[in-house]
C-alpha cells in the first residue's frame, strides 16, 4: 500500500474541498424542494437498493474502485451482497424522524490513528451518479483536505462525509527528500448515500437535484489538532455537549478548535503548559479548577 505524491503542495497546501462542501450556495443552483421524507422512501430508497443489486465493483492494488453493471449470465457478486457492507442509520439534518440508510464498504480500515468526528482528513476520492457518470475525480496525486468539523459558519464537506470517515483510520508516510511523499497503511472504502446526506435539492456542478451519490476514498492524513496548540479536536468540546462548533470560550468569534489562544491572554495555548509535559489541559496554576490555556488570569 504505497502511493508517492509528485507535489508537497497537494499535500499540504490545498486545504478543503470545494466540489463536496455542504453549504457553499455560491456553486449551486435551488430548485422546488420536495418533502424530503416522501423523495427518500418513495423514490432513493428503492433507487439506491436496485443500484447495489445490479452492479458490482472491482478494485487494483492500490484500491481504485471500477464499478460494471451485472451481467445475469456472470457471476459477480454485487454491492448489495458484498460481504463487507455496511449500514448506518443515520437522522435526517432537518427532519428528526427521518432516518436514512447510509452505506459504506470499508476496502481497508487504515492501520494509523482513527479518524475523529471533528478532524481534519487529506481524502483522494472518486464520485459517481446512479447512471455510472463520473462526476468529479481527485486522483491520489492531488488530494484534498476535508475539515470534519464547521469552518466559519459552514460544513465545507456533506453529512455523509462526516458520518463516514469517522470508521476509517489514516496510514503513515515517509518524506522521500525529493519533493515526493510514500504514504503506506491508509483506509480506503466506498460509500452509498442518499440525496439527503448530500446536496438534496441543490443543483451542484454536474450533479443534478435530488441525486443519490457514490463515491470510492482513501484516507490518507488525519489531522487531530486543527490550531496546533497541542489541545486535540475532541479536547476543545468545552461544555462537553459532543459539539466543538459551539465552543468559543474568549468570545473572540475563533471558535476554540481554530484559536490558538483559547482564553485571548496573550499567551498562546501551546505555551501554557506549565508542567511541560505537552498537554495545556492539566496545569491548574491557581488551582481553581480551570486550566490555564482556558484562564485569563494564568499563564
Amino acid at each position: 500500500m504505497k502511493l508517492k505524491f509528485f507535489s508537497i503542495l497537494s499535500v499540504f497546501i490545498l486545504l478543503f474541498s470545494t466540489s463536496c462542501d455542504d453549504e457553499d450556495d455560491s456553486t449551486t443552483e435551488e430548485l422546488e424542494i420536495k418533502d424530503r421524507t416522501e423523495e427518500y422512501n418513495n423514490v432513493e430508497k428503492d433507487s439506491i437498493m436496485t443500484y447495489m443489486q445490479t452492479h458490482y465493483y472491482t478494485l487494483d492494488a492500490q484500491y481504485n474502485v471500477t464499478i460494471d453493471t451485472i451481467d445475469p449470465a456472470g457471476s459477480h457478486t454485487s454491492i448489495w451482497d458484498d460481504p463487507d457492507l455496511q449500514v448506518l442509520k443515520v437522522t435526517d439534518p432537518e427532519v428528526e424522524d427521518l432516518i436514512y440508510d447510509l452505506y459504506y464498504i470499508p476496502f481497508t480500515e487504515g492501520e494509523n490513528q482513527q479518524i475523529g468526528k471533528f478532524d481534519k482528513v487529506l481524502v483522494s476520492y472518486k464520485g459517481w451518479l446512479l447512471n455510472n457518470y463520473v462526476f468529479d475525480d481527485h486522483i491520489d496525486n492531488f488530494p484534498l483536505w476535508f475539515p470534519l468539523a464547521k469552518v466559519e459558519d459552514s460544513y465545507y464537506v456533506i453529512k455523509a462525509w462526516r458520518e463516514v470517515l469517522p470508521h476509517f483510520k489514516d496510514g503513515t508516510y515517509t518524506d522521500n527528500g525529493d519533493g515526493t511523499f510514500t504514504f503506506e497503511g491508509y483506509g480506503a472504502g466506498m460509500l452509498i448515500t442518499p440525496s439527503g446526506l448530500a446536496y438534496y435539492h441543490h443543483k451542484k456542478n454536474d450533479i443534478p437535484a435530488y441525486s443519490p451519490l457514490l463515491f470510492s476514498f482513501k484516507t490518507f492524513v488525519n489531522d487531530d489538532d486543527s490550531d496546533n496548540d497541542n489541545v486535540k479536536n475532541i479536547d476543545e468540546d468545552i461544555d462537553g455537549d459532543g459539539d466543538v462548533n459551539n465552543d468559543d470560550t474568549d468570545d473572540d468569534g475563533i471558535r476554540n478548535i481554530y484559536d490558538p489562544d483559547d482564553d485571548n491572554d496573550g499567551v498562546p495555548t501551546i505555551d501554557e503548559d506549565a508542567n511541560g509535559d505537552g498537554d495545556p489541559t492539566n496545569d491548574d496554576s491557581d488551582g481553581d479548577g480551570i486550566p490555564n490555556y482556558l484562564d485569563e488570569d494564568t499563564h
